[in-house]
């Protein structure tokens, strides 16, 4: 097993992973979401800060949508996994906002769309609740 990453190096896995989807790793746009020092995050970014407080990090997973358990994991691997999980997530709720507010007609379609693309993925029918 090779060294654990270091925060910066945990924190940079975590940037990478918020400009994947969409999300601005730009200091002054952390900062101006958080309500924290742009020149602290930079510094924290860089390893110049190694011991930031619990407030800064909070506010630092909540922008990225992870949780503080991100920072448990060690090795790229770890990390990489963990945010993994996070996606699938972000989709579905990605396809809640886009279709709040269509009318019944519109949802039809949408579903009927959503099932024609499970069955081309050869995905079976998806298991609904019973009413």
């Amino acid at each position: 097993m090779g060294r654990a990453l270091t925060f910066s190096e945990k924190l940079q896995i975590l940037f990478e992973y918020g400009e994947s989807r969409g999300i601005s790793a730009a200091y002054r746009a952390i900062a101006e979401a958080t309500g924290e020092n742009a020149t602290n995050i930079r510094k924290i970014h860089r390893g110049e800060n190694i011991n930031p407080g619990f407030k800064v990090l909070r506010a630092m997973v909540r922008y990225f949508g992870v949780g503080l358990s991100y920072f448990d994991f060690d090795t790229r691997a770890g990390c990489e996994a963990y945010l993994a999980q996070f996606a699938p997530a972000q989709a579905v709720d990605d396809i809640k906002l886009r279709a709040n507010g269509m009318s019944e007609e519109g949802l039809a379609a949408v579903r009927n769309m959503l099932d024609f693309v499970r069955k081309a993925e050869g995905l079976p029918p998806p298991k609904l609740p019973k009413e």
